[in-house]
């Protein structure tokens, strides 16, 4: 995976991707659930007014924007301009906050001074960054020794992953993904199909927690989310019948959900300084 076609390819998606995850009304809006964890993860570290607060990989500025009349200095960065175009023009609109920012940034360089922030967010990033290093040295130079990190990944033990890679194969074809997507979008209309240009990687859960704390942190909580119910691609075809129960399962977000719960958040404290 190369940076600059993780870059290319959220600038050409950025308003198709707030669109259908933000503004859309959906039956099972996943990065709403996500955010909804992130918030109550947020909620429960209790966190002073004016904690400073970093959102890497912030997107069309969403969560900020939630946080904005709660805390005073928050910021967001994202490696695509037009996701920090989306997110500025939303902030005009929604918010009052003058210490809220969004602006281009990269995870594995970012600008901000040693032991900045109280909490940083990051999520839907670092599956598309070549390895754990970069990010990590980043995140433990910038939080300060206390202070929170909310991450997520993408479980590679859910159902959906591991029944995923021929659905992927047929994907790269675009003549035959071309009429997948005329199946799915104009025929059952279930919207498009989603496929990356390049293979974002995979978490143990398990593992994950493991490295958190080989780096200085403590796991506090998580939180699973993104159900499947049946392999891909029937989970889709069949969400009259998966759509319910995926709903359902949320539920038990903070249990063990490891063959379901596609992603994976978790809140951990940084204890070393």
């Amino acid at each position: 995976m190369k940076k600059s076609e993780i870059t290319t390819y959220y600038e050409d998606v950025a308003y198709d991707y707030n669109e259908e995850f933000y503004e859309k009304k959906s039956a099972y809006p996943t990065l709403i659930y996500r955010q909804n964890y992130i918030l109550d993860m947020i909620k429960e570290a209790q966190l002073p007014r004016d904690s400073k607060i970093l959102d890497v990989g912030c997107g069309p500025g969403e969560l900020l924007l939630k946080l904005s009349e709660e805390f005073e200095f928050l910021t967001g960065i994202d490696i695509a301009n037009e996701m920090i175009t989306i997110a500025n023009k939303k902030l005009e609109k929604k918010s009052s906050n003058k210490n809220l920012f969004f602006e281009v940034g990269d995870i594995e360089n970012l600008r901000f001074e040693d032991k900045t922030f109280d909490l940083i967010i990051c999520s839907g990033v670092i599956e598309y960054l070549r390895n754990d290093e970069g990010w990590m040295k980043e995140i433990k130079r910038t939080l300060k020794p206390g202070g929170y990190l909310i991450i997520n990944v993408t479980n590679k033990y859910s159902i959906r992953k591991w029944t995923s890679a021929p659905i992927e194969k047929l994907k790269s074809s675009k003549i035959l993904l071309n009429l997948m997507n005329i199946i799915k979008d104009k025929v059952l209309r279930k919207g498009k199909i989603h496929y990356f240009p390049f293979k974002p990687r995979l978490h143990s859960p398990h593992k994950f927690d493991a490295y958190l704390i080989e780096n200085g942190f403590i796991k506090i909580n998580h939180n699973y989310f993104d159900f499947a119910v049946l392999p891909a691609p029937f989970d889709t075809l069949f969400s009259f019948i998966t759509t319910p129960i995926k709903k359902a399962l949320e539920r038990y977000t903070r249990r063990n959900m490891v063959i379901n719960g596609t992603g994976y958040i978790v809140k951990a404290q940084k204890i070393s300084s």
